[in-house]
């Protein structure tokens, strides 16, 4: 039986363009819904009725952007259910660049419809290999692509980066479309979190380092809709106890190294720019995968950066080395803290190495 399919991922990574590839051999009907003004639902059934009087029975009806149009899900699974019932064969792909409205709405209409393709950000073997750009070059600008044909004008690759990706996310996929009674402060949030990559930082030391009043749960809350919106993500730390993990203090990851606030990503492979470079690789690996956590672990002043879980198992263990000096920590006390996997250090020689993986199987490359 055929299925919606559903293609979800940040805004700039080629979601559009990677579709339109795959679509480009059949009859396709394109629309967007990412427009300055509010579509609604009718423009669904509009384009529908549109497509059905062009497209053959192998053609394929595309969607963009459908987050945004209130109460989509219910017109999609109209438009579905009337061509299941005609025996229709056309094709139909929905893409968004909202993880929360797209996953709300096919919770709540679409159950045992669609098929889920999750497109993360760039990595550095994507573009590597696709736009033969170096690691350096990958470090300050990041997996999305269309960075890398404005990058030889450095102000003009900024100006895209901060108002066509993060000012875009924040304000037309997050402040659009969803109650947030306290703007300025997820925007500070955001600002906040850019400048202190790969660091665990509490809510409570931010709530009293930015301005704006709020507490604990509604930074957590705007936390968690700028990870839906992949701009942020904050890890915690492991216990063998689940419930203690969401208790603990976050540990903050850019997705993207690009999200790296430009004072501090001048550093490039050093400090927590490096080790916030690692973490976004395993983030990127593991998106989509739900059985997969990544956590760090920490206790008695004895660290380790990342720890890569399957069903809530420790599975690898990565040490980052950046350039201080750092010791693996010694079986006997991963042992007692429930640790019992592979264990690899990952510094500048190796890193390129490590960042070429596209799988979640490390220890065959011997990474120590």
């Amino acid at each position: 039986m055929d299925l919606l399919q559903v293609l979800i991922g940040p805004r700039q990574v080629g979601k559009t363009t990677a579709i339109l590839e795959l679509a480009k051999s059949k009859p396709t009907h394109y629309v967007s819904a990412d427009s300055p003004l509010p579509p609604t639902a009718q423009m669904i059934f509009d384009e529908w009725e549109k497509a059905k009087k062009t497209l053959p029975q192998d053609g394929v009806f595309i969607f963009d952007e459908i987050q945004k149009i209130p109460r989509w899900s219910e017109a999609i699974k109209k438009i579905w259910d009337e061509r299941v019932m005609m025996k229709g064969k056309q094709s139909i792909w929905i893409l968004g660049s909202s993880a929360l409205l797209l996953e709300k709405g096919l919770s709540e209409s679409l159950t045992g419809r669609f098929e889920l393709n999750h497109f993360p950000h760039w990595t550095f073997g994507e573009v590597e290999s696709v736009l033969h750009r170096s690691l350096y070059d990958y470090v300050y600008w990041g997996g999305y692509p269309k960075v890398y044909s404005l990058n030889e004008d450095e102000e003009r690759a900024n100006d895209y980066i901060q108002n066509s990706i993060i000012e875009t996310s924040l304000g037309r996929d997050i402040l659009s479309l969803h109650s947030i009674e306290k703007p300025a402060l997820l925007r500070q949030l955001f600002w906040y979190i850019s400048r202190l990559p790969a660091q665990m930082v509490s809510y409570e030391k931010i709530i009293g380092a930015i301005q704006g009043k709020g507490n604990t749960a509604t930074l957590a809350h705007y936390a968690e809709l700028l990870k839906l919106a992949f701009l942020v993500v904050p890890i915690f730390k492991f216990s063998q106890a689940k419930h203690r993990t969401k208790k603990s203090i976050p540990k903050w990851i850019l997705p993207n190294p690009v999200l790296v606030d430009i004072s501090i990503k001048e550093e490039r492979l050093k400090n927590f720019t490096f080790e916030n470079l690692i973490g976004s690789h395993l983030l990127n690996l593991i998106y989509g995968k739900y059985e997969y956590e990544l956590n760090y672990w920490n206790e008695n002043g004895k660290e380790i950066d990342f720890i890569l879980c399957k069903r809530g198992v420790p599975i690898y263990a990565f040490e980052v080395k950046s350039g201080r000096s750092k010791k693996l920590l010694s079986s006997d006390i991963l042992e007692k803290s429930g640790i019992r996997c592979p264990y690899l250090l990952i510094h500048p020689e190796n890193v390129e190495k490590f960042l070429r993986i596209d799988t979640l199987n490390f220890e065959s490359l011997q990474l120590q």
